[in-house]
């Protein structure tokens, strides 16, 4: 399977309460917010990794979710090259970040941080790779499933070559990355704690 869940699993609800309780009418149903962290790139174009590597570093260290107040509830997705076959779990979630190479023309390991809506109005010029992010959040948008929050985070890339390790530049990056991808994370489920 290309891409693989990695933590809990998205779940629309869940059962809180105890059903035998007098008066407490069965277990009650609360509604659960949902969020997906999405790496996307293909393992052996060197820079192209980024998104699928950022994910495998979230995934051997977990304690770089403890920033987050429900890490439970990101699902970490290494969704490498698999393209549209991922929408099924990025359907009206309450957040999603892509993790992606960006080419904007800006030196190589600069940081990108779009608001997703900005591609689909093409208010940026710039190119992801290839059936990446743009065409995911295009398939999102048709289908009338598009999360609540959508970003797209990356770094410019040096080179995309046969290759199995990132560029200096993009390397050097890739903290200030995650630290970015989390800040949002953790932005919205703050967000939506104090909304409940």
């Amino acid at each position: 399977m290309p891409w693989r869940r990695s933590r809990s699993g998205r779940t629309r609800c869940r059962r809180e309460g105890d059903a035998g309780t007098v008066g407490s009418g069965g277990p009650r149903v609360v509604d659960v917010s949902t969020y997906a962290i999405l790496g996307l790139g293909n393992r052996i174009e060197s820079d192209e990794a980024l998104g699928a590597l950022v994910i495998e570093r979230l995934e051997t260290d977990p304690t770089l979710l403890d920033v987050l107040p429900d890490p439970a509830s990101v699902d970490l997705i290494d969704g490498g090259t698999v393209g549209l076959a991922l929408l099924p779990r990025l359907m009206e979630l309450d957040g999603l970040v892509i993790v992606d190479v960006i080419t904007a023309r800006k030196e190589p390991g600069t940081l990108i941080d779009l608001e997703g809506g900005a591609l689909m109005r093409h208010d940026q010029v710039l190119s992801v790779h290839d059936l990446g992010a743009g065409e995911l959040l295009g398939a999102l948008y048709v289908m009338e499933a598009w999360p609540r929050r959508v970003r797209v985070i990356g770094l410019e890339p040096l080179a995309i070559e046969l290759g199995v390790d990132l560029t200096p530049p993009v390397a050097a990056g890739v903290p200030g990355l995650i630290d970015t991808v989390l800040g949002h994370v953790a932005a919205w489920q703050r967000e939506d704690a104090t909304a409940a």
